[in-house]
């Protein structure tokens, strides 16, 4: 499987996830990783690793997406539509109040929301990335092309209402 992870540009680490990242690369030595790191570390023996950078520029994570079969990624609104858009299969995992990852915990709640909506795998924990990936490997992959594009179009229609609600809220029309 060809996997893209993307921990963000957020300013605190999400050094779980990659940690498990680390892990399943190295018990899953036939799949193909690329990695954008962020302000966490990953480490350089992992098996499979193409590319490991702490960021990527928008036209190579666009190209890496493109490529991808699934991205694992943290719980952000850019990472999952930009990978539906992409034709990638979002796994994503929300950031930890409590673990010092983030401010509140928004992206754990965005994550249960996608999933139960059908738009993501969400980790209950990081620890559970080696099941999720089982479990895409076992999946058929027109199936989840087919849940992609629902994703997608999905996203798509909710970016229009939300254009619209705010320029309403502005009072202009765009």
């Amino acid at each position: 499987m060809k996997i893209m992870v993307s921990v963000g540009t957020h300013e605190q680490t999400f050094q779980r996830l990659l940690d498990e990242v680390a892990r399943a690369g190295r018990l899953r030595s036939s799949d193909q990783w690329v990695v954008q790191y962020g302000v966490g570390s990953f480490p350089d023996d992992v098996p499979g690793v193409l590319t490991a950078e702490r960021y990527f520029d928008a036209p190579s994570m666009r190209r890496h997406l493109e490529w991808a079969d699934v991205l694992v990624s943290q719980a952000s609104p850019g990472n999952v539509f930009g990978a539906l858009d992409a034709g990638t299969w979002p796994i994503v995992a929300g950031r930890s109040r409590a673990a010092g990852e983030h401010v509140d915990d928004h992206q754990m709640r965005f994550a249960r929301h996608l999933h139960v909506a059908g738009r993501a795998t969400a980790l209950t924990h990081p620890t559970s990335l080696l099941a999720a990936l089982e479990a895409e490997d076992r999946r058929d992959p027109e199936e989840r092309l087919a849940a992609v594009r629902t994703g997608r179009a999905s996203a798509i229609r909710n970016q229009r209402k939300f254009r619209d609600a705010v320029w309403g809220v502005l009072g202009c029309t765009p």
